[in-house]
């Protein structure tokens, strides 16, 4: 079963998904490609389908990818992602590629392995991570306006919409529990990650993994508009003494209060039956030590 968001990845994750059947179906494999306009009849379908698919291949990005695996936790069938979405960061972490030939050779050769999801409240599974703060209120103000299939403007968007929003909005305070411990009470960003978050872009936990059974949670401490701005410019650039002034936890059972809303969020470990290209795991274990930050256990 190939599943697709028409809107992913500039537009091309239809042509992708249609192009995945062809050399399935050249290869003499039954395939069947179902096309979803909207997010939410995804996460319909994915919530109450019949396991009648030995794989399923989702093309699109980190949202489409959290709801397709709902099908593949459901019906334990192996799930196979293809990104082709604006910020792919769950599929990246394990090396997957977009290419319709790469998929095909991954549905022949690679390896199931079970690995950890998120899960917000009482049963929202996200597969990379959960922000709170100015990164979650730019996020939704872009994604509010129409979306440009180009990457490079969609980025310009972003720090368009950044720009406004550190003119006139005001920080947050929120409160944060790592496995039961206060660990802020005022925080103005918060990250609850499942991956390596923005991999390549804005690293803001290095060392979180989806096969440890936790979250890395990164928290910025009270902080004006400017002090905030230059943390996160320091992460961007890798400068020296980036992690100087923002706080890095792990753990399994995390709860964020907001002015709007209290989330309380579980690791489920092992999961999601993933479809993993050959040696995935192992380099993933490695590049998680190589990225390791000061991260702290609550107690």
């Amino acid at each position: 079963m190939i599943v697709v968001t028409p809107g992913s990845g500039r537009g091309h994750a239809l042509r992708t998904g249609r192009r995945i059947r062809r050399l399935l179906t050249h290869r003499g494999r039954d395939a069947t490609l179902r096309v979803f306009d909207r997010l939410e009849a995804l996460v319909r379908w994915a919530g109450a389908c019949e396991p009648t698919f030995s794989r399923l291949v989702c093309v699109g990005g980190d949202g489409t990818l959290s709801a397709a695996a709902v099908a593949a936790i459901r019906c334990h069938v192996p799930l196979a992602p293809v990104p082709n979405g604006f910020g792919n960061v769950f599929a990246r972490v394990f090396g997957h590629l977009g290419h319709a030939g790469s998929v095909v050779d991954l549905l022949e050769r690679g390896e199931v392995r079970m690995v950890d999801v998120g899960v917000a409240g009482r049963d929202e599974i996200f597969l990379s991570h959960r922000s709170y703060g100015p990164l979650e209120q730019i996020q939704q103000l872009s994604e509010q306006r129409r979306r440009p299939r180009s990457r490079l403007l969609r980025l310009l968007g972003y720090v368009g919409t950044a720009y406004r929003f550190f003119l006139r909005a005001r920080l947050p305070a929120i409160g944060v529990e790592v496995d039961g411990v206060v660990v802020a009470t005022d925080a103005t960003l918060v990250t609850v990650a499942n991956v390596e978050t923005y991999r390549g872009f804005l690293t803001l936990t290095p060392a979180a993994s989806p096969i440890d059974g936790m979250f890395d949670v990164f928290v910025v401490p009270r902080t004006g508009k400017a002090g905030l701005a230059w943390r996160l410019v320091r992460l961007l650039l890798r400068l020296p003494g980036r992690w100087r002034g923002v706080r890095l936890y792990r753990g399994r059972h995390v709860v964020v209060t907001t002015p709007v809303r209290r989330e309380p969020l579980t690791v489920r470990r092992r999961a999601l039956p993933l479809l993993v290209p050959p040696g995935a795991i192992q380099a993933l274990t490695r590049r998680t030590v190589e990225g390791a930050a000061p991260v702290e256990r609550p107690s």
